[in-house]
């Protein structure tokens, strides 16, 4: 509560003092892990540490996912069900942007190559980001060149 400058450099003195005590407690916290990681019980903690990555990472296993009213589906016969009335729905239905054109001509037409300007434009582009106005996503101009 007092602003002394004794008081601040008080202070600074104890602020330093922890820091140097938080240091050694975290470098002593590591080498008690790294000496456990030494022995046999460390390898059964690598063993377990990879497995939970290679876990993480399994893609083609989908536990969970959400039905059409938002409920979790959690049985594999249910999640697989819910995937086969999504991807039916999606290829299955109709091209709005077929609709849309009613009237209009086609040009049929060869395209010529991406130039170098667009090729360094789509580069810089992030995936994963929201589409444009002509609803493609960057990945797909990306994969096609």
């Amino acid at each position: 509560m007092d602003r002394t400058e004794e008081n601040r450099q008080e202070y600074k003195d104890l602020q330093r003092r922890v820091k140097r005590e938080v240091s050694k407690a975290k470098q002593k916290a590591y080498d008690e892990l790294y000496t456990r990681l030494d022995t046999t019980e460390g390898e059964d903690l690598y063993r377990l540490a990879r497995q939970r990555d290679r876990d993480g990472k399994d893609v083609q296993q989908v536990r969970v996912i959400k039905d059409r009213d938002g409920r979790v589906l959690t049985s594999e016969e249910s999640v697989q069900r819910r995937w086969k009335e999504y991807f039916e729905e999606l290829m299955n239905e109709e091209n709005e942007r077929e609709k849309r054109v009613e009237g209009v001509n086609s040009v049929e037409q060869k395209v010529d190559k991406i130039r170098k300007e667009i090729r360094k434009a789509l580069k810089r582009m992030k995936s994963g980001k929201a589409v444009g106005p002509d609803d493609i996503p960057v990945e797909v101009w990306k994969c096609l060149g």
